[in-house]
């Protein structure tokens, strides 16, 4: 997230039918920010949805790996 203000009306549903759409389709979600409000961002996204959620604090690298373990973990 970068420089992240709001959704707009629009936006907010269009996320909803996406997340609906691909509920089981998604087993980690990775949000990379850096301000101390935004790590609640991904709280708030944990009721939402069964992916396992996990905040990095500018860490694009940390997330990146975080992503393709879990990726490497169903090839197997």
């Amino acid at each position: 997230m970068v420089d992240f203000h709001g959704w707009e009306e629009r936006a907010i549903w269009n996320d909803i039918k996406l997340g609906l759409k691909h509920l089981q389709d998604i087993d980690r979600l990775a949000m990379v920010e850096d301000k101390w409000w935004e790590k609640g961002m991904s709280m708030v996204c944990m009721p939402f949805t069964t992916a396992k959620v996990r905040y990095f604090d500018r860490a694009a690298d940390d997330a990146r790996a975080w992503l393709v373990q879990a990726g490497a973990a169903h090839c197997r």
